[in-house]
């Protein structure tokens, strides 16, 4: 009788085991559901009108227009002297670690001059693909950025940062 109370407990506490444990799956379908309600509702509003203004074209060159940010910036981890006046941003990022990753990729995928740069207004790293001392230069890769790198941008429009 003893030997039936310990094969039976062993038996429940396997089934235990085995049925409650999460899967990536469930994880996965937990994180799009926080997605997407943080995106509804007055929050989505908010965020979708931010989108909508880092999208915007705001200066004209060569008859085109681009979006032209100017911020004071620091560059980081580089050599001040690596800095231009017109600066290609093509990721954004809170996290300085994952800045410099994908400055990293850009440097050895792309043969790029990247550098990561921190603007302090809002507290974001910013990826810069390339620096340029000519303005239609800079416009010219931040309209189509796709014929200078293959790595996809990382910012909802390519801009030109100007100090």
């Amino acid at each position: 009788m003893k030997s039936f109370y310990k094969i039976t407990l062993l038996i429940a506490v396997v089934a235990l085991m085995s049925a409650c444990h999460s899967t990536e799956a469930n994880y996965k379908e937990s994180y799009d559901k926080a997605v997407a309600a943080s995106r509804t509702g007055e929050k989505g509003e908010k965020y979708w009108q931010d989108i909508k203004v880092r999208s915007q074209n705001n200066y004209v060159v060569d008859g085109d227009s681009i979006r032209l940010v100017r911020n004071f910036f620091n560059i980081v981890d580089d050599d001040n002297s690596k800095i231009k006046p017109y600066n290609v941003v093509v990721a954004e990022f809170q996290q300085k670690f994952n800045a410099q990753s994908y400055r990293d990729r850009l440097r050895r995928e792309e043969g790029l001059d990247a550098y990561v740069v921190y603007v302090s207004r809002t507290h974001n790293y910013c990826v810069v693909a390339q620096g340029y001392d000519d303005m239609s230069v800079a416009a010219t890769f931040s309209r189509n950025p796709q014929k200078y790198m293959r790595l996809k941008p990382m910012v909802p429009k390519v801009y030109v940062l100007v100090r």
